[in-house]
């Protein structure tokens, strides 16, 4: 073998252990508690909750409500298009 060869071997090398170990460290959990979902448990609002706080998030010229309504009973000619 040449020493050209031998170079482009050994690029080949490394790059197949880059790949391997970047695949390695995204594919592979490393904390087994990490793959367990955590959820935050939202409680009752308490009746002494801050008044301007609680009036801030009420007004509708500061808070927006960004969802949306789907009727999808119109325009499918079906008045039950889940089998309700």
């Amino acid at each position: 073998m040449k020493s050209k060869d031998i170079m482009y071997m050994l690029l080949a090398v490394g790059i197949l252990l880059v790949a391997g170990y970047l695949g390695y460290t995204q594919l592979v959990p490393q904390n087994k508690k990490a793959a367990i979902p955590q959820v935050e448990v939202v409680g009752v609002v308490s009746e002494n909750f801050d008044s301007a706080a609680l009036a801030k998030v009420t007004d509708g010229s500061k808070v927006r409500d960004f969802g949306v309504s789907l009727d999808l009973t119109t325009g499918l000619n079906n008045p039950a298009p889940f089998g309700q």
